[in-house]
């Protein structure tokens, strides 16, 4: 087995490689989208005059290609939490589009949602934007459709994006995608272990650090009930005779973000 250290190294290096742009691709080599040719050259164009304020953390055009590429054949419709390149990517491969996110206009050339807007490659007329927290706007929101396609990106604290995928996994339709960002983050993580392993869901694909699933013919879960003895994640791990240590994983120090964000 490859010693840590070097694991570490390979694996900043795979992330470094699989975010940079493909512009650095040459021309004959480059993915493009299946639905639509010319999205990518319009998306890296964007970005090249956009700047780099939406570098940090935006999703890589090569994991949108590859969700693309993994989706069902025909007309789609799709939802996120959150908003930025994405939004532009599925206003120009979905029928229909909904993006529940914050309105940070305000934040200038910043902005997640000014972003999106402002981009040419936008169709506009496809986008349903939800403005506000997603833990007050979901709850509230009551036309959801059957989605193919749904990327959780909004808040990343728990338990925020298990608030998300409780609110979005009832709406998946056999075969539909779900789409999990930044499961670096542990609780994120987390999250992608326990649908990793639901019947629910099967996973597909891990390209950097988003996790991709296909929903399964299995019954949905009954959001409003209990059956925690039904989910296989607590099948697995449940140990009746064992000593419950709330704080056994509490070793080390936290990390100090200070100044990082």
């Amino acid at each position: 087995m490859m010693p840590l250290p070097f694991q570490k190294l390979r694996n900043r290096l795979k992330r470094k490689l699989w975010g940079s742009s493909l512009s650095a691709v040459p021309a004959p080599f480059r993915a493009s989208a299946v639905r639509d040719g010319s999205l990518a050259a319009e998306i890296m164009t964007y970005e090249k005059s956009a700047g780099a304020a939406h570098a940090a953390g935006a999703l890589p055009l090569r994991t949108l290609l590859l969700i693309e590429k993994l989706l069902p054949a025909g007309e789609i419709v799709s939802a996120e939490t959150g908003c930025g390149k994405s939004t532009i990517f599925f206003s120009r491969i979905a029928a229909k589009h909904k993006t529940f996110c914050l309105d940070d206009r305000d934040l200038g050339s910043a902005s997640s949602v000014g972003y999106f807007m402002d981009c040419p490659a936008t169709r506009s007329n496809v986008v349903e934007t939800i403005f506000g927290p997603t833990q007050l706007t979901l709850p509230a929101y009551a036309e959801h459709a059957p989605y193919d396609v749904v990327l959780i990106d909004g808040p990343h604290g728990f338990p925020f994006p298990e608030l998300e995928y409780y609110y979005l996994y009832p709406y998946l339709k056999p075969g539909a995608l779900l789409v999990v960002d930044d499961i670096h983050i542990p609780t994120i993580g987390r999250l992608a272990d326990f649908i990793a392993e639901d019947s629910m869901f099967e996973m597909i694909e891990i390209a950097d650090a988003t996790a991709i699933f296909r929903r399964t013919d299995a019954p949905v879960f009954d959001p409003l009930g209990d059956g925690w003895w039904l989910q296989d994640f607590n099948r697995r791990r449940v140990d009746f005779s064992r000593e419950v240590q709330l704080r056994d994983g509490n070793r080390r120090e936290p990390i100090t973000f200070e100044g990082r964000f």
